[in-house]
């Protein structure tokens, strides 16, 4: 009989051939997704000065990014954004134009979002959306990376960045989840906390999607060069880091080391879910500007992917994310965020059914 550490080993090889033919398949399934229709489009600036929303006036948010939408079980999308640029007397003070925030919450209740996507509230006090997770001394910022509603609380992933790179790498000291009871108003307990260590740094930007009573977590390294991974928990216990399992190889098991790729490298920013219209599930990513892929299960085979967005129209794109309420139509809408002018988008991409 084997040894445990030999059956561990054997079985952590057995998975990686395994999920390498498996990647194999996923990379081959389709050279150009075949559910997009066409490019992308612009809808409509939702951040920054002339925005449709005035986040200038309304929120105190001169520029920011990303917008990760997640349907928060009460007829609302909340949007978490990362680093959030505004005006303070204090900084001005410093010598400093703006003072930066690591993170801030918007609500929204817009269904039309032919016309962009409208926001409706905010976390914080009047004329000043605050930020709803702080950082450590030992971090630079704290940059939301997921968010998904369950059992009436929300959960956002984050990641604790303490190190910022060149363009497209940073360093995380962890990545996280952080709880709400209380609708987003306020973040106070952070849970699955996973040090930038061995399997965990396959986890450190997060996405979450809800499918038959689990949540999917998708994860990637820190920045975005890296792979992506897949863990499952049921819903119930997503705060217990213990009860989460790994895809590996055609295989559920236990422990981050062993989960192999199942979208390949260089992917950052990702969200996922499944569009009933085509009847598949779906991801967005950063790679190349901004990547669709399509899938029959949420562990695949992922097609290769087709761009909707290319890396220079317009420049300084990434982090597409999937508006929640637009999975049921001909017509899909995301966020993308644009690094110059430092603002978030409205974009729409229009799908045919196979």
């Amino acid at each position: 009989m084997l040894s445990p550490s030999i059956r561990v080993k054997t079985v952590a090889l057995a998975a990686a051939a395994a999920a390498a033919a498996g990647l194999a398949t996923a990379v081959n399934t389709a050279d150009a997704d075949a559910f997009v229709a066409d490019r992308a489009q612009m809808v409509a600036r939702i951040t920054g000065p002339g925005s449709i929303n005035d986040t200038v006036g309304r929120y105190n948010v001169v520029g920011t990014d990303l917008g990760i939408l997640w349907d928060n079980g009460h007829n609302e999308v909340l949007a978490a954004f990362g680093d959030t640029q505004s005006f303070n007397g204090w900084s001005l003070l410093r010598g400093n134009l703006f003072a930066l925030r690591s993170n801030m919450l918007l609500r929204s209740k817009d269904r039309n979002l032919a016309d962009g996507l409208h926001f409706t509230g905010h976390s914080g006090p009047p004329g000043y959306a605050k930020r709803v997770v702080k950082a450590s001394r030992r971090d630079v910022t704290i940059v939301p990376t997921g968010g998904v509603s369950v059992n009436g609380k929300q959960y956002m992933g984050m990641q604790a960045v303490n190190l910022w790179g060149d363009p497209g790498r940073w360093q995380t000291r962890y990545g996280a989840i952080a709880v709400s009871g209380n609708n987003g108003r306020t973040f106070k307990r952070i849970v699955a906390r996973r040090p930038n260590y061995k399997g965990n740094r396959k986890f450190q930007q997060v996405a979450f999607m809800k499918d038959g009573g689990f949540v999917y977590v998708y994860g990637t390294p820190s920045g975005r060069f890296g792979a992506v991974y897949l863990a499952r928990v049921p819903e119930g216990k997503i705060e217990n880091l213990g009860a989460y399992e790994y895809f590996a190889g055609g295989h559920w098991v236990k422990g981050p080391s062993l989960a192999t790729p199942i979208m390949s490298a260089p992917t950052g920013e990702i969200s996922v879910a499944y569009n009933k219209y085509i009847g598949r599930y779906v991801s967005l990513a950063t790679r190349d500007g901004a990547t669709m892929r399509t899938a029959p299960r949420p562990e695949g085979p992922w097609t290769r992917g087709h761009n909707i967005v290319p890396a220079t129209d317009p420049i300084g794109g990434y982090a597409p994310f999937i508006h929640p309420w637009s999975l049921t139509g001909p017509t899909m809408y995301f966020t993308y965020s644009i690094w110059h002018g430092y603002q978030v988008y409205f974009m729409k991409v229009n799908l045919r059914r196979p």
